[in-house]
């Protein structure tokens, strides 16, 4: 019962605001009281809902739908903004000279800056880009979508290569998201480029899990025939 609760919840099948009252909850899920007592229970330790004495029970999500069909920033009514936390430059690791397609011993820049939605942290970021690039996206805090810098100085958006997988927040990632050391977070290690193939950036974006929903429609391939005699 948590799991679609928390499916409506999130896809906003239950408004934000206060909380269906149990009565109310247990018609439209069709189960006890108790059942839905347990629930709520699990949701709260969750945080996606709160219970305020004397007010009631409100849902308090604030997850935000990421569709991965196409490069965006978050997709959200809200106010998104950055704050540029350093901005320094050294001689690129060589996983990032490669990245970018540095020559070994070349410079690059290195960018940590957090993402925030209603001045609630969303992800934080280290960005390696060139050093030309630089005096681009220090103008991050003038922009809502992250992608949006570079088109402002003319650069059009070609392919972005994202993988996307679960760790644990470090003592870094934990002081600007919030949340405490060790916490489970999403990574999206992240190869941005031009139209013309051209590495613009290639970056580490730490996502607080409570913040985001991802969105993925796969269409199901034909596999292919097994050989003959083969069990």
């Amino acid at each position: 019962m948590r799991d679609l609760m928390r499916s409506a919840i999130i896809h906003k099948e239950i408004e934000a605001g206060v909380l269906p009252s149990e009565t109310e909850l247990m018609l439209s899920f069709s189960t006890s009281r108790q059942v839905i007592r347990d629930a709520l229970h699990l949701l709260r330790a969750e945080g996606l809902v709160q219970r305020i004495p004397g007010n009631g029970t409100f849902v308090s999500a604030s997850k935000v739908d990421h569709p991965v069909d196409h490069l965006h920033g978050p997709a959200t009514s809200r106010r998104v903004s950055h704050r540029i936390l350093d901005v320094t430059t050294d001689v690129a690791a060589p996983r990032v000279a490669d990245r970018l397609g540095l020559a070994a011993g070349d410079r690059c820049a290195i960018v940590d800056y957090v993402a925030a939605i209603d001045d609630e942290p969303y992800y934080v970021c280290t960005a390696y880009v060139p050093v030309p690039l630089t005096a681009i996206v220090e103008q991050a805090p003038l922009v809502d979508e992250w992608y949006s810098v570079y088109e402002r100085a003319g650069i059009q958006m070609g392919i972005s290569d994202i993988h996307i997988e679960a760790t644990l927040a470090d003592e870094f990632a934990a002081s600007h998201l919030g949340v405490e050391t060790g916490a489970p977070i999403l990574l999206f290690e992240r190869l941005l480029r031009d139209q013309n193939g051209n590495p613009l950036e290639y970056a580490f974006n730490r996502v607080r899990g409570d913040r985001i929903t991802l969105q993925i429609k796969q269409p199901r391939r034909r596999r292919r025939p097994e050989p003959e005699g083969k069990a």
